[in-house]
């Protein structure tokens, strides 16, 4: 119902003109040359036609040519909450389709709630793949396993005893999240995974600032829900790379807490892909957020927000060059890390840590998928994998920029309407957020 499929092949390196279509033998996808560049991001194989914008269904070779692209695929954001609000505090469950259109009006088509709670987010991707919600298709963890007092009480589970995790384990089996999520001394951990283990579930974890530990790597964990902030030493990195650990890069969130964006790019709340899809009140008490006098607590912080962003930065580009596997993630909603808009920030900073801009598409599509094990599905361009498309005008190989430049969203063979997707106060419910707990 919406995968990630993201990357382009330049038209004109497909064919030129209106191409004859051979229709023998299994479906492929191409594009036409366009008087506007445009591109492809997609996943291929499925049975769409739209000659509008020059996508056609051909056969298996196009200008004499097979056209298959294993690692290019349409946008997936891997780490992201659907609780609603903007600071990753408090909570707008009703609010849930403006998270979904916004996601899909963005050209995203997948994503990882990672972090919710449980029987809300199981109803909300049970609905979208049943088609009674539009909406990307949804993969979730189960609800966060802390400890005896959690950071996130209304999102959370509390954890004090071993004797606890079997039937833990045994319910999010049962509910058939994707991902356990964990966040436990070690000897809990250890215990967590190898009883996910033996009913085939793997565990990410949010471990704060011991990310990227190498006792956390080895306590039998699938991933890292964040990049490290702490130093990582090649022996780090070594062991990550030995235990075959994933990890989901989420710059944006970490760029939020220093509220660069904001001095540095003022005119951001104004574009497309946030002024479209948000209320105007939320616009507002945002602003209002950012104007406010900065309390002395977050004043002393400011400093460590910046080291920790600057690190994660960097080990974007170490970790990646090592051969870790990355996945593009925003952690949404925070101040400035909105649904949707989110993961093209994301793209750019990945760029601005050293990534190329193919390298950081990557994480977001076929590396995406390989996460959550469903590069079979999703994630590509080759027959047989979903047909979520998103076409963009510009040149993302080059410029990542270019990837909010959003004409055409085809969602399993479906063109979107991108102007329902927008928010409308005259027709949308706008519902505000109520407070949620947080402990530090």
């Amino acid at each position: 119902l919406l995968r990630h499929h993201v990357h382009a092949n330049e038209v004109e390196e497909v064919f030129y003109g209106h191409p004859t279509v051979r229709r023998s033998g299994d479906v492929y996808v191409a594009v036409g040359k366009s008087d506007r560049g445009r591109w492809l991001l997609s996943e291929g194989g499925g049975r769409f036609y739209e000659r509008g914008f020059d996508i056609v269904q051909a056969g298996p070779e196009i200008s004499g040519r097979p056209f298959s692209e294993p690692d290019k695929g349409c946008l997936g954001d891997l780490h992201g909450h659907l609780t609603g609000g903007w600071d990753g505090v408090n909570i707008d469950f009703l609010g849930y389709q403006r998270y979904l259109n916004s996601l899909l009006y963005a050209g995203i088509t997948t994503v990882l709630d990672t972090g919710n709670n449980q029987s809300y987010i199981l109803q909300l991707r049970q609905e979208v793949a049943q088609g009674r919600l539009l909406g990307p298709r949804i993969y979730c963890t189960g609800a966060m396993l802390d400890g005896v007092d959690p950071a996130w009480p209304d999102l959370a589970y509390a954890v004090a005893s071993t004797s606890q995790i079997p039937g833990i384990v045994q319910r999010d089996k049962q509910a058939g999240v994707d991902l356990g999520y964990a966040n436990l001394s070690i000897r809990l951990l250890q215990s967590l995974t190898e009883t996910a283990a033996r009913a085939g579930l793997r565990v990410v974890v949010d471990q704060w600032d011991r990310n990227g530990s190498p006792d956390v790597a080895r306590a039998g964990i699938a991933g890292f829900a964040h990049l490290p902030t702490r130093v990582m030493s090649p022996e780090d990195i070594q062991v990550l790379k030995e235990k075959r650990i994933f990890l989901i890069t989420t710059l944006a969130v970490n760029e939020s807490f220093t509220l660069a964006r904001f001095r540095d790019h003022p005119d951001f709340l104004s574009t497309p892909l946030i002024a479209d899809t948000t209320p105007a009140w939320l616009l507002q008490d945002l602003r209002a957020f950012v104007a406010r006098p900065i309390p002395a607590d977050e004043r002393e912080k400011s400093e460590r927000y910046q080291r920790d962003f600057q690190e994660s930065m960097t080990n974007a580009r170490k970790l990646h060059d090592a051969g870790l596997l990355l996945g593009a993630g925003t952690d949404a909603p925070y101040p400035g890390v909105f649904h949707g808009e989110g993961l093209h920030r994301e793209l750019e900073l990945l760029v601005a840590s050293g990534l190329t801009p193919l390298q950081a598409i990557r994480t977001a599509t076929y590396d995406a998928a390989r996460i959550l094990k469903a590069e079979e599905v999703w994630g590509s361009l080759q027959p047989g994998r979903q047909a979520d498309i998103l076409v963009v005008a510009g040149n993302p190989a080059e410029r990542i920029g270019d990837t909010r430049a959003v004409e055409v969203v085809i969602r399993e063979g479906t063109v979107l309407d991108r102007k329902a997707l927008r928010f409308d106060p005259a027709r949308d419910h706008d519902f505000r957020p109520t407070p949620g707990i947080f402990a530090e």
